[in-house]
């Protein structure tokens, strides 16, 4: 029962995002804008705070990078083989986005104030560890693999473009910055760190009504549609993933807290962005942006339910 109480506030803060945007109250440049302000103003002084109090330890997760590259490998395989041979079956594009979305989860938007939900202070230090060690891989093994189905193989463009991005990502910087304050034994004065708390404080409000503003409920209509077109792509996603992630981590070990905070991340329902990416990249972006629509409704079932299985309720 708990585990349900774990997702209806964050589903109350959504539905209210959601309705702010469809009556007015938000406009889309608004939603835009309180993206961004997570993204380059709220999240990043979080990760900075966590990884470094985590110092050198996210170095010192290889388990960690070998099992989630597996994973998202492995993960990639049967969503290919499922809709090539069965659910898409002569639709290049869906199936582009099939194993493009297969293990992109809304880490940022849900994922973060899930977990803090369930594991407070010292589950955001775990998963800005998760975010640290696997970003790289998570963006390149996904694009790369949309890119392969509906190009052939990935373009060398494609990649370097989105190195460049990684680069530049506000959340990789952040992490990276707080390992070397840490390795370099660089002390951070009480108001600074003060003020990086109460910056961080804000950010599950703020991703979670920047979710539901974000979010077209008005598919919500067609749901049974919505639900009859995207299960396979929904099961890989909710279910099939992060039993992966269990499997390689039990053969490759991390610690209780990072492997709950580790395959509760790849539970949640796909990244909102996964619609936006699919667009740019000339896949099927309608059918992408009605799986986003099914994982995150069914995500009120779902995690509850892997919060379960991992002991976290």
């Amino acid at each position: 029962m708990f585990g349900f109480f774990l997702v209806l506030p964050l589903v109350i803060i959504i539905i209210t995002g959601n309705q702010l945007r469809a009556r007015g109250f938000y406009s889309a440049d608004d939603i835009s804008a309180l993206m961004k302000t997570l993204y380059w103003v709220i999240l990043p002084p979080l990760l900075f705070r966590t990884t470094y109090i985590a110092g050198t330890e996210v170095l010192k997760q290889p388990n960690l990078l070998i099992a989630s590259t597996l994973c998202y490998i492995l993960t990639i395989i049967v969503a290919y083989i499922g809709s090539v041979w069965f659910a898409h079956r002569g639709n290049v594009k869906r199936v582009a986005v099939s194993v493009f979305s297969s293990f992109r989860s809304n880490n940022i938007y849900l994922g973060f104030p899930v977990i803090q939900m369930a594991m407070g202070e010292a589950g955001l230090h775990e998963a800005s560890i998760y975010v640290a060690v696997t970003t790289v891989s998570f963006q390149l093994l996904s694009i790369a693999a949309g890119e392969a189905v509906l190009y052939g193989r990935p373009s060398v463009s494609g990649i370097l473009n989105m190195l460049k991005k990684l680069a530049l990502n506000p959340l990789i910087i952040s992490c990276v910055l707080g390992v070397i304050a840490a390795s370099f034994g660089f002390s951070i004065h009480f108001v600074f760190d003060e003020a990086m708390k109460l910056m961080s404080g804000a950010a599950t409000a703020v991703a979670l009504l920047a979710l539901g503003g974000s979010l077209d409920l008005s598919r919500m209509g067609k749901i049974v549609k919505i639900l009859s077109s995207t299960w396979f792509d929904t099961l890989i996603k909710l279910a099939v993933n992060p039993a992966i992630m269990c499997a390689v981590l039990f053969l490759l070990p991390i610690s209780k807290e990072l492997f709950q905070v580790t395959v509760m991340l790849s539970a949640m329902p796909n990244a909102v962005n996964c619609f936006i990416l699919a667009r740019g990249m000339g896949m099927d972006s309608e059918y992408a942006a009605d799986l986003v629509a099914a994982t995150t409704l069914l995500g009120i079932i779902s995690i509850p339910a892997w919060a379960y299985i991992l002991g976290m309720v």
